[in-house]
């Protein structure tokens, strides 16, 4: 048994004895424990290549579209803190929080940001919130929280490490929405900020003895894949948005992802959608459609 936690120093070492711990006296067993630090592994290699594969594409296309690469030391230092909150203390309590809770509740719990986001935007940045931005934030959370399965328990730990990662979420989008250098946008944004993901996350691999690269070409094909989507996809294309609309709107209207998952799961891998699921993507689209307008 103690040679898989061996095999994986960091996770094994450090945090492998809580891990194993909780499974056994929870009555997982050995398997389930290997499984979570299996996982864990998993998501520092993930995040590690997702910015390292993505990072070039980035710069590339940052050049070919005329966006300077050179930044302020300021503006590198704000992109650090963002990508500290985005990415390690985001991701990192997310994941945790599977250890104790179903991944679907730890979702829901997560999703809190979108409230916290208006609430810190009023109190914070005096900004102002209108009838239908707290109209779309009721009814938003009230279709997050279809998605809860009550026949799941509820672990203290798990929820708050889910709802710090909402916390930590809604800071990285507050940080976006406030950027003050305007000719960092797009692409040159997030190359420096997949440069900045990959020495931290690195540095936690490397000290932890954690670094684990893929071993077939599948797998680098893969992760190749994920950085396309996420980081050059998704994370330039959000804080793009953020900055356009402002915070308060993208977090709303990026609680569309749930509904996209479930979508996905039904088209691709054929999983069973029940009538809270409908109900609340229902929901969540009425909400996006109230803040958009």
């Amino acid at each position: 048994h103690m040679s898989w936690l061996h095999c994986m120093w960091g996770v094994g070492a450090s945090v492998g004895p809580y891990i194993m711990g909780y499974a056994l006296t929870n009555g997982q067993g050995w398997n389930m424990g290997y499984c979570y630090i299996g996982i864990l592994q998993i998501v520092l290699t993930a995040v590690l290549l997702r910015n390292v594969l993505g990072m070039p594409v980035l710069g590339i296309l940052a050049k070919v579209s005329g966006q300077k690469l050179k930044v302020p030391g300021k503006a590198l230092l704000r992109i650090g803190v963002a990508g500290i909150l985005g990415s390690c203390l985001t991701s990192v309590p997310l994941f945790a929080s599977y250890n104790y809770i179903s991944s679907g509740t730890a979702t829901v719990l997560h999703f809190v940001y979108p409230a916290l986001t208006v609430v810190a935007g009023v109190l914070f940045l005096r900004q102002r919130a209108s009838i239908g931005t707290l109209m779309g934030v009721v009814i938003c959370m009230a279709g997050i929280a279809m998605f809860y399965d009550p026949g799941q328990p509820l672990a203290w730990q798990g929820v708050v490490l889910a709802l710090a990662s909402g916390v930590a979420y809604t800071a990285y989008i507050l940080c976006l929405a406030v950027f003050p250098y305007k000719n960092i946008t797009g692409f040159s944004f997030g190359f420096w900020l997949s440069v900045v993901n990959t020495v931290l996350i690195l540095g936690v691999c490397l000290v932890s003895g954690n670094l684990t690269l893929p071993a077939t070409l599948t797998g680098w094909i893969l992760s190749l894949i994920l950085a396309l989507v996420t980081n050059v996809g998704a994370m330039v294309l959000f804080q793009q948005g953020t900055r356009m609309i402002g915070g308060q709107r993208a977090a709303i209207l990026s609680t569309l992802e749930p509904i996209v998952s479930v979508i996905v799961g039904a088209a691709v891998f054929h999983e069973y959608v029940g009538v809270r699921t409908v109900i609340g993507s229902v929901l969540v689209l009425t909400a996006s459609i109230l803040i958009a307008l």
